[in-house]
């Protein structure tokens, strides 16, 4: 691993449980001296990506915040679904997920809502569990033949609070594919229900993120589950094709 690749993966250390790191943890954690992890944490510290919280503690700096605005402008499920996205959530009072998949972890990167009435554990940015949720699991389920398997012995297999032996995996895995969709009912949020729908690329038959609808179990009775199921689905197509043309860059 090369030195810039170590000095980097001081991010890594930073989770929803870890928010702030002090140097000694930084050391123990990564098996460096404490010279080296305050010379990572000064440069780091010089290019924004990390700021010092409290006495000898770091947190992530506001470069963090800049590179966040920056993707926003320029990330192609965005570009090509937020006005999509808006208008879904107008249409239904439902609040509208754009999540995707990456190394290994299932996170939110945008979302459009009607108010402020959800609270919602799994924000934009916290990564989600693993197969558990409408989002998570249709990007997971969408994974193509082994890589579905080795994603089930990473993150499922010697988990003893997991519902599901790779037989039930794999099963639900593969209705959710011959939907096209996903439905789960206080997963992750009580009294809320999500549908979730992939985003694939026609160009590319490539999975790249997942559109979902999320709200209370009650507001889906009264707008009809099956609607909103088509709704979605047919806001994931054209999300995908927009992204074959995708629009300029918003001005700032």
């Amino acid at each position: 691993m090369s030195s810039l690749s170590k000095l980097l993966s001081v991010l890594d250390l930073f989770g929803p449980q870890t928010l702030k790191i002090d140097p000694d943890t930084i050391a123990e954690r990564m098996g460096l001296s404490r010279a080296t992890v305050y010379r990572y944490v000064k440069d780091l510290c010089d290019a924004g990506l990390l700021t010092r919280v409290d006495a000898g503690s770091y947190g992530l700096g506001p470069r963090v915040i800049e590179l966040d605005w920056m993707m926003r402008q320029y990330d192609p499920i965005l570009l090509a679904g937020r006005e999509l996205m808006h208008e879904l959530s107008a249409q239904t009072g439902l609040a509208v997920f754009a999540s995707v998949f990456y190394d290994g972890r299932i996170i939110n990167t945008y979302i459009a809502e009607p108010s402020d009435t959800y609270h919602f554990s799994f924000g934009r940015g916290h990564p989600l569990p693993f197969f558990r949720g409408a989002q998570s699991k249709v990007l997971i389920a969408f994974q193509k033949g082994r890589r579905l398997q080795r994603l089930f012995e990473e993150h499922m297999a010697n988990d003893p609070d997991s519902p599901y032996d790779w037989a039930s995996f794999s099963k639900a895995a593969k209705k959710i594919r011959k939907d096209g969709y996903c439905l789960t009912h206080d997963e992750l949020n009580l009294g809320l229900t999500g549908i979730a729908a992939p985003i694939i690329r026609p160009d590319m038959d490539e999975v790249v993120g997942s559109l979902s609808a999320v709200g209370s179990s009650q507001s889906f009775k009264l707008l009809r589950q099956e609607t909103v199921i088509e709704m979605v689905m047919d806001t994931t197509r054209r999300i995908a094709e927009n992204m074959r043309n995708p629009p300029s860059a918003p001005a700032s």
